[in-house]
């Protein structure tokens, strides 16, 4: 009973924005926002017409974080899902973080994200920080299986992540002037001190195309 809005960022080229679309309109997603942040015209115009998809653009480009968070300003969902325009999203993927993010203890869940090219393998299971404000990706290279049990996290991944949008606007959204990057460590360690917990979700599957 839980709407979600999934939302989407393009910049540049784009090459697998569509089918990153086509995953969400496969997995459920009813309100997908695709903000066009200075992209190639082409595969903004191939997800133009997908059912559920809305193009947004400030005229301008916003950041990562400002994109989001403009893109959330016009979301119609309970739960906000956030996903990179080159990670493909498995079925079952959004109604597990929304289930997630329902309990009212959980401020953001992230994403069991895998390497695209060897789908058993992890990208992250949620990023470590250091007390110095250094973050990574944690466990790259494990084994997924390794990591099926629900565990907290300092901090999400800003590849694929959902919050409820209570949270989110309790939080106030994104720190824009984290331009591109660290800005989902930050929204984390907010959560945290806000007394939420910041989970993986290892039901919530993503393939990423990571470079």
């Amino acid at each position: 009973s839980v709407r979600a809005s999934a939302i989407v960022l393009a910049h540049g080229a784009e090459p697998i924005l569509e089918q990153c679309v086509a995953a969400l309109v496969a997995d459920g997603a009813q309100d997908i926002l695709v903000v066009d942040n200075d992209a190639a015209p082409g595969p903004v115009d191939a997800v133009r017409g997908m059912p559920g998809v809305r193009v947004l653009s400030a005229g301008r480009n916003l950041g990562f974080a400002g994109g989001c968070n403009y893109a959330a300003s016009h979301a119609a969902g309970d739960v906000l899902v956030f996903v990179n325009s080159d990670a493909l999203v498995q079925p079952g993927t959004l109604a597990a973080l929304v289930r997630r993010v329902a309990e009212p203890d959980v401020g953001l869940a992230s994403a069991s994200i895998r390497l695209a090219d060897d789908p058993e393998v992890l990208n992250t299971a949620g990023n470590p920080v250091h007390y110095l404000m250094f973050s990574w990706v944690g466990s790259l290279g494990e084994r997924a299986a390794d990591h099926a049990e629900l565990t907290e996290v300092a901090s999400v991944t800003g590849v694929t992540f959902a919050v409820r949008r209570e949270v989110w606007d309790a939080l106030g959204g994104f720190d824009a002037d984290y331009v591109a990057y660290c800005e989902d460590v930050y929204l984390s360690l907010r959560a945290w001190q806000a007394g939420y917990r910041v989970v993986h979700e290892p039901e919530a599957v993503v393939l990423h195309h990571y470079d």
